[in-house]
């Protein structure tokens, strides 16, 4: 490149071009002149700037980038003789990233740079694809963990100094509980877990509490935080911005946040990325939920939340047959309602559902963590026992009856129902049996109970006799 009213004429076009223009020596690598674009796109003036290697390794987050990805390709360009341009992901001065197509040319003994800003078209690609790719793991029903994991991912790729985290809200506690935060330390994740909502309880208690956005820009000095800091100060963090993930129906369902290594305030482009990032969780925790619902349904009684029948008879059939193998000893019991028409009639049906929720309460407040209990008909009830005994299995069938017994739900104005169960416990000594047989057995055990004036225990042992007819 000349000197001169050439050199001048070549500056007032370089700065006329929208495109980010540097150029260093060839030999030297020392960054000779920028344009205007260069110093409008990176924040950095011609005085920031040493050698264009220097200059390079502190705009990248990976110090091997440099010699592993730059060096080789410009390399390639000038073996080649032809101008291959790359992409890749610049930090400017202010910290905040740009991803730009980059080209480099020689000229005389200068090297031309060219930087040419994608970072649009970069983030709606990035966003459709983390979409796309959430969907996906509900249609296959990962773990939500996982799926919010993809999420915080994304977004702090699209803001590479920054930490994030999903709490989800639990509605009986109003606690707010750890959905993903991956690249936070242990001991930070641990304190937050469970974190009751409230004001003054950092920025995502607050925002849930608030049911609004909250905006720390300086953790130290505001009061949201002053319970916290010396967590904060560990964790080394010192700017926190939080929103409240809301459902389409407008309920709360946790909090999305932005921590930040440095006093930080949130710009436009922040802004926006905080309501993307809100929006898409909330997707995903509905979609998951929607997904976790239907899945439920196939399993799950509606109404008391207990295993329907058909899962019932699944995993009876799984253990009875380890039992067989193992001769471990193995129960069930069948529990009815008494009177339960009665009950429908004299209070009306939605004081028979109360009933029937209660008892599914109450139940499963009494079983051990190994049992399983079903809705398998309107106001019938069977327990799996498994590694149970006849006397142990009538010991928790009476303290089933005597807990249900001294159990009342309120009616329509306020009456008190009380209700009381029949159960039939039938015990597999040895041998094999199937579900079928064993339940006939409980059921024989149940109605002599109500033969003998409901409100009580029978037991039925089962000692390999051929198969009863099903129920």
């Amino acid at each position: 490149m000349q000197n001169g009213h050439n050199d001048v004429q070549l500056n007032d076009v370089l700065n006329a071009t929208p495109i980010a223009v540097a150029w260093s020596g060839l030999t030297s690598g020392h960054v000779e002149y920028i344009n205007s674009s260069f110093s409008d796109l990176f924040g950095y003036t011609l005085d920031d700037l040493g050698n264009i290697e220097s200059w390079y390794l502190r705009v990248v987050s990976d110090p091997q980038h440099y010699k592993t990805v730059i060096e080789p390709w410009v390399q390639d360009c000038f073996l080649r003789n032809t101008l291959v341009d790359i992409e890749t992901t610049l930090f400017c001065k202010d910290h905040s990233v740009r991803h730009v197509r980059m080209c480099s040319a020689i000229i005389d003994d200068k090297r031309l740079w060219y930087f040419n800003d994608v970072t649009e078209h970069w983030v709606a690609e990035e966003r459709l694809r983390v979409r796309s790719d959430m969907l996906e793991m509900v249609a296959k029903s990962s773990a939500l963990k996982d799926i919010l994991n993809v999420i915080v991912k994304q977004i702090q790729k699209e803001s590479p100094h920054s930490l994030c985290s999903v709490l989800l809200f639990d509605k009986v506690e109003q606690r707010l509980r750890l959905g993903a935060a991956p690249d936070f330390p242990d001991f930070y994740n641990e304190a937050i877990d469970g974190v009751q909502i409230g004001l003054n309880v950092g920025s995502c208690g607050t925002a849930a509490f608030l049911g609004k956005r909250v905006i720390v820009e300086d953790i130290f000095s505001h009061p949201y935080w002053k319970d916290y800091t010396s967590l904060a100060r560990h964790a080394e963090v010192a700017a926190c911005w939080s929103d409240p993930i809301m459902s389409s129906k407008g309920d709360l369902l946790g909090t999305f946040a932005i921590y930040k290594r440095f006093p930080s305030a949130p710009t436009d482009k922040d802004f926006e990325l905080i309501s993307f990032a809100s929006n898409l969780v909330s997707i995903a925790i509905e979609s998951f939920r929607a997904q976790e619902e239907l899945q439920n349904r196939a399993y799950f009684d509606h109404l008391t939340g207990l295993a329907n029948r058909g899962h019932f008879f699944r995993q009876c059939e799984s253990i009875l047959s380890n039992a067989a193998e193992q001769a471990f000893p193995l129960s069930i019991v069948m529990m009815d309602v008494d009177h339960f028409k009665q009950v429908n009639d004299k209070f009306g049906h939605k004081t028979g559902d109360l009933v029937l929720q209660t008892l599914a309460v109450k139940s499963m407040s009494i079983l051990r963590r190994s049992d399983l209990i079903a809705r398998i008909g309107g106001e019938e009830f069977a327990i799996l026992l498994p590694f149970t005994d006849k006397k142990e299995a009538l010991r928790i069938a009476e303290r089933l009856r005597e807990s249900i017994e001294k159990s009342t739900v309120l009616g329509e104005g306020n009456r008190v129902v009380r209700f009381t169960v029949s159960l039939g416990v039938a015990h597999r000594k040895n041998g094999a049996c199937t579900v079928d047989s064993l339940l006939n057995h409980a059921d024989k055990a149940l109605y002599q109970s109500k033969a003998a004036g409901r409100n009580c225990v029978f037991a039925l042992d089962f000692n390999s006799v051929p198969p009863l007819l099903s129920l």
